[in-house]
């Protein structure tokens, strides 16, 4: 049986190789490096602000104000809703609706109360002066639960505002005081739920104001119906899309780098070529020199002469320019000697180059 050859491997110059090794190993210390660097340090991640919840507050009511007997108005011919004679006011049935609307389910806790405040405020000298307060509890407070993504309120309560008229008339005529006075209604809500790790908690407070300072009293809110959407927003860590790149290339260039140096560790051998040193110089003789240098076929005889070895070449040189005589130059390949000599006087002066 015949056996089989190994491949041969490509052979390669051994500084060369060394080289090519040398770069692959810098390279996949680098793709490591790159590779580390978007794994374990944090600049490789960025915050970014994301819209995580959205609610808005919505808020109605209504209102029926009741007269007192009086053979003028009663409540049906009052032309406009919002102002009465103050006087005859005696009862307002109130309805009072909240909703509080989300884009998205979760468990909503919520709580809320109806307070009345009866504010009186003096002028003096231009400035405004509170003197008097008091606070009623229409609705105490309601604690409730929901799991949706709408929580609602709607509560309907009569209101004695003749009591309150009559209250404020007996402050002023007692102590002698005029002053400037509202009755609010007001709804005290407070909703909470919590969106991916974070709490979300909305206080909210609507109101329904009498204005029974004057002979008429106006009855107005000062909120809007429907409240501006809430925006609630996280930092989300999220990985750079740098970061992602260098992972991609730093792998890339890991595999490739490895895969080449296995081929070149594996396929190539060093071809070492020994620096031959008599060649080089030899070369450099003959291009110096060469319109000085007579190649001859033989050595170079030297019997019958003075017989001169020197031990550089540019000494013969010297001599060559002195005599003005030529070169001779002999040459044995086989055994890489090189004799170079001037003839000159009855004397050979020779310079032997050896390997």
């Amino acid at each position: 049986m015949r056996r089989k050859n190994k491949a041969k491997k490509i052979k390669i110059r051994r500084s060369v190789r060394i080289a090519y090794i040398a770069i692959l190993l810098i390279i996949m210390v680098l793709s490591l490096f790159i590779l580390q660097c978007s794994f374990n340090s944090e600049k490789n991640k960025a915050f970014t602000k994301t819209n995580i919840y959205e609610y808005n507050n919505k808020y109605l009511y209504s209102y029926d104000v009741n007269m007192l007997d009086n053979a003028y108005i009663d409540k049906e011919s009052v032309p406009d809703k919002d102002v009465y004679v103050t006087d005859l006011m005696n009862t307002v049935d109130i309805n009072m609706t909240y909703v509080y609307e989300a884009n998205q389910s979760s468990d909503i806790e919520y709580n809320y109360q109806i307070i009345g405040n009866l504010e009186a405020t003096y002028s003096r000298d231009g400035e405004e002066q509170k003197v008097w307060k008091k606070t009623d509890v229409i609705v105490p407070t309601k604690d409730l639960s929901v799991t949706s993504d709408k929580a609602e309120i709607n509560e309907n309560f009569e209101l004695n505002m003749n009591d309150k008229i009559q209250m404020v008339k007996d402050f002023q005529q007692e102590l002698g005081i005029q002053v400037q006075t509202k009755y609010t209604v007001l709804l005290e809500i407070t909703t909470k739920t919590n969106i991916l790790g974070q709490d979300v908690i909305n206080t909210y407070s609507p109101d329904l104001v009498f204005d029974i300072t004057s002979k008429t009293t106006t009855i107005s809110t000062t909120v809007e119906n429907t409240a501006k959407p809430q925006i609630v927003t996280k930092m989300v860590q999220t990985e750079n899309e740098f970061s992602q790149i260098k992972v991609i290339f730093g792998s890339i260039m890991f595999v490739v780098a490895l895969v080449v140096l296995i081929i070149l560790l594996l396929k190539t051998r060093n071809n070492n070529v020994v620096r031959n040193e008599y060649k080089i110089e030899l070369n450099k003789i003959l291009k110096g020199c060469d319109e000085k240098i007579v190649e001859v076929n033989s050595r170079i005889d030297t019997s019958g002469q003075g017989l001169v070895d020197v031990r550089e070449f540019d000494e013969i040189l010297k001599v060559s320019e002195e005599l003005f005589k030529p070169i001779l130059y002999w040459n044995n390949d086989k055994e890489e000697e090189s004799w170079f000599c001037v003839l000159g006087n009855n004397m050979v002066y020779r310079y032997i180059l050896k390997r």
